[in-house]
């Protein structure tokens, strides 16, 4: 079956696909992936689904409303990614204005 090539790694540059699991740099050793199964999304009470996967890898970042904190209040926020030096995503949270 041939892999729908959903963006462009922002680690090396070449293909992104989607897989079972999540989606995956087609490059070795490349290491970048976005688990589907997300604990960083999960936090936020949200998922990482094909429209998040897409609006990161193209985008570098994702607005997501009425995200919930650990104290169970909602607010909105914008996930930017990021590479660690081996190629894993890495996330922060980028909050806006007001408290």
């Amino acid at each position: 079956m041939k892999s729908k090539i959903i963006g462009v790694c922002p680690n090396c540059g070449n293909s992104v696909v989607e897989r079972e699991k999540g989606w995956f740099c087609e490059s070795n050793p490349c290491r970048f992936v976005l688990w589907k199964d997300n604990a960083f999304f999960k936090r936020l009470g949200k998922r990482m689904d094909a429209h998040v996967a897409d609006k990161l890898l193209r985008d570098g970042r994702v607005r997501l409303k009425d995200c919930k904190s650990a104290k169970g209040k909602t607010y909105n926020a914008t996930v930017l990614l990021g590479t660690e030096p081996d190629g894993r995503s890495k996330f922060s949270l980028e909050f806006e204005g007001g408290c």
